[in-house]
């Protein structure tokens, strides 16, 4: 098998522990995204509105410094890790109806579990980021409640955010079941605005019935009322402002 043939299978479980084990070693600096931000970061340059070079978004997972590699061996089977995961999550997202799946955290406290999708939203968010203006169009179609809601998972103790997270009900799922809808229409809305890609995939049935109102603080996180920003005529393109820390589980 060739190593590109090699890049497009699928990563075994087993490799996937393996990839998270080394994003939590020793070895890489300590603003290096865990496996969960990772897999947000690649989903959104996946359904992105243009590529990303893989030599960038690396850079970014390490965030500052890089890994103390042990021989180019370990450096180019992480590298290969990486893209695969990337591949993989293209391949889930392909397949009719979509399998994607934030790749989330559970926190268990006795008998309660509790569901930790901070941690992909920020590398999600962290993609968007990567090329903001590219990502802007969103602004003021129906794409733009689903990356609403990413954002609002990140940051849920803002005002506009608890706005947002409030109009969700136990018929839209979990948290992840949410994000995994939200994925799946923002792939569907690039997909529709370049007509050279396959056929968009079929869109999730899960209700998300997230509206927002002309006088309700614009989802972007620029302080205005959304007629006035997002929702206006010729939308604001808020400045993005630095990603938060990657928060810990």
């Amino acid at each position: 098998m060739s190593r590109h043939t090699e890049n497009y299978k699928p990563l075994s479980e087993a490799e996937l522990y393996d990839l998270a084990g080394f994003l939590e070693s020793p070895l890489v600096p300590p603003t290096t995204m865990r496996i969960s931000a990772v897999n947000g970061l690649l989903t959104s340059i996946i359904i992105g509105p243009r590529p990303v070079p893989p030599n960038v978004w690396m850079r970014y997972i390490w965030g500052q410094g890089e890994p103390r590699w042990q021989s180019q061996q370990q450096a180019e089977h992480v590298a290969s890790l990486l893209v695969r995961h990337l591949n993989t999550i293209a391949l889930l997202l392909a397949q009719q109806p979509p399998q994607f799946a934030p790749l989330t955290y559970t926190r268990h406290e006795g008998d309660k579990a509790t569901e930790i999708v901070t941690d992909w939203c920020f590398g999600f968010c962290c993609g968007v980021k990567l090329d903001n203006a590219a990502w802007q169009p969103v602004a003021g179609t129906p794409a733009e409640p689903f990356i609403a809601l990413i954002r609002a998972y990140l940051e849920p103790e803002k005002e506009v955010h608890q706005q947002i997270l409030s109009k969700l009900s136990a018929a839209n799922g979990t948290p992840a079941q949410v994000i995994a809808t939200s994925v799946i229409e923002l792939h569907r809305f690039w997909l529709a605005t370049q007509p050279k890609k396959p056929a968009a995939p079929a869109g999730s049935a899960m209700p998300v019935p997230l509206k927002i109102g002309r006088n309700d603080l614009c989802p972007c996180g620029s302080g205005r009322k959304y007629k006035h920003c997002c929702g206006s005529n010729v939308p604001h393109a808020p400045e993005t402002p630095e990603a938060p820390e990657t928060p810990k589980a």
